[in-house]
């Protein structure tokens, strides 16, 4: 029991006048009556004593002549809410008692403290993108000397990261995708592992102060070819952020992902990926050699609807790399001299994409997806074979406007423009040929995060 409740209270058998002392003595305008085992058994006001001795009541009975039994308490670990609500009601002070009705603390306005802080938990999860258009062209050493733009949006499918400060220096990651776990005694040694994953890279990046435990599952499949890595990346630094308190901006976020994925894991790539899953939505993306520029799309919301009811997204079941095609393309497209023909060709169809999209002009959007594949071929020799053109094929002669394999090519999934009296037959034919189709949504948000109580 605190010192306040303590000073406040009188036994069952003690006086009137013993419980008027206690009132002209103590901080509080009442008296709590407990028994011997400190059994809350009634209060006393002053405004009850008052009335009492005003009627001629004696002073030397006991309390119990006119306590009242009616009083007002709550339970040990009562919320705020209830608690204010009572006071609300003109009550000063709320005595608090435990399972046996026992008497442990007094509650008033002044002394009810706000909740102490206690250790909680960082969330984030970041969307993986759907690039229509402009692939290649976001990769430096193109856009350094060429402009480069890509259209692109991002889906209702996530990475999900969740990150838990610990009390020690010991660094604990868990990927569920990939069914490993990475354990280090501290930041140091997680440096000085040269055959870190991913994961802990991106940790190595960020060089937290802490220990922590980290969680990461998505809602794909390894090699989709839908920017998965990037998304995991984007995911895990947004759960750090949440925890800072200068955090970064949306363009720092995206940067340090590609820092962690492209320069110090090594993945080759563009930087689209990174920019399309924190930022979110339509966006146009244009990449220039002294800073790189998101532009969200508004689109009217029919034709985003339309838009969504003609995609087919196609799931080949064959996984690629696409650190390994991005690096086999470069060499290909110079060796050729092709390099800056196709890709300045790319960007060009990538404008004309953009007024079609905005415009609602959607079937010269889906004719535009063809013209685009058949460009993207042209890359490399890794980018298509024998299954994946007959899965092409079977999608156009069912009835699709258009369609490109989505990411650096060699797997992943196909996104096919079909208008709906043709989406049946397209997907049986493509379920033939041992595909799955996956339903999605446009996703409008970014990368989220959050945070909870550690429970």
């Amino acid at each position: 029991m605190n010192q306040l409740a303590r000073t406040q209270t009188v036994y069952l058998n003690q006086t009137i006048l013993d419980a008027v002392e206690c009132i002209e003595t103590g901080d509080l305008q009442i008296v709590f009556v407990v028994n011997e085992q400190w059994r809350l058994e009634g209060v006393l006001t002053n405004g009850d004593l008052r009335r009492y001795l005003l009627q001629g009541g004696a002073t030397n009975v006991p309390v119990t002549e006119c306590m009242n039994t009616a009083y007002r308490s709550v339970k040990v670990g009562a919320s705020r809410e209830e608690m204010l609500k009572i006071f609300d009601l003109s009550y000063n002070a709320i005595p608090v008692v435990d399972g046996s009705g026992c008497l442990v603390d007094v509650v008033t306005p002044a002394r009810l403290a706000a909740n102490q802080e206690v250790p909680v938990l960082a969330r984030a999860r970041a969307p993986v993108r759907m690039s229509f258009s402009g692939g290649g062209s976001d990769l430096t050493y193109y856009f350094v000397e060429n402009p480069a733009a890509v259209l692109s949006c991002t889906v209702g499918l996530y990475s999900h990261a969740t990150l838990i400060p610990r009390t020690d220096n010991v660094i604990r990651i868990f990927s569920e995708d990939l069914g490993t776990r990475e354990s280090y005694e501290s930041l140091d040694d997680l440096m000085d592992h040269a055959d870190k994953g991913l994961l802990a890279t991106i940790v190595s990046v960020i060089q937290p102060n802490y220990g922590l435990d980290l969680y990461m599952r998505s809602d794909f499949p390894v090699g989709s070819g839908l920017g998965g890595s990037s998304a995991v990346a984007t995911a895990v630094i947004a759960a750090f952020n949440e925890l800072r308190r200068d955090r970064w901006s949306t363009y720092e976020v995206a940067e340090l992902a590609f820092q962690a994925e492209r320069l110090c894991f090594g993945i080759a790539g563009g930087w689209q990926d990174q920019y399309a899953s924190a930022f979110g939505g339509f966006n146009l993306i244009e990449f220039k050699e002294g800073r790189n520029l998101v532009h969200p799309i508004r689109l009217e919301d029919s034709i985003c609807n339309e838009l969504e009811e003609c995609l087919v997204l196609c799931d080949t079941r064959i996984s690629h790399d696409s650190g390994k095609l991005h690096v086999q393309q470069r060499e290909e497209m110079s060796s050729k001299g092709e390099q800056s023909l196709l890709l300045t060709e790319s960007v060009s169809l990538c404008r004309r994409m953009h007024h079609h999209l905005i415009r609602g002009e959607l079937h010269d959007f889906g004719r535009c997806l063809h013209d685009g594949w058949m460009l993207k071929k042209q890359f490399s020799q890794a980018v298509s074979d024998g299954v994946l053109d007959q899965i092409y094929e079977c999608a156009l002669n069912a009835g699709a406007l258009g369609g490109k394999l989505l990411g650096a090519g060699g797997g992943g999934f196909f996104l096919f423009f079909v208008q709906p009296q043709h989406r049946q037959a397209v997907t049986e034919k493509v379920r033939a040929l041992g595909c799955r189709t996956t339903d999605f949504r446009f996703e409008s948000s970014g990368v989220t995060s959050w945070r909870t109580k550690i429970q």
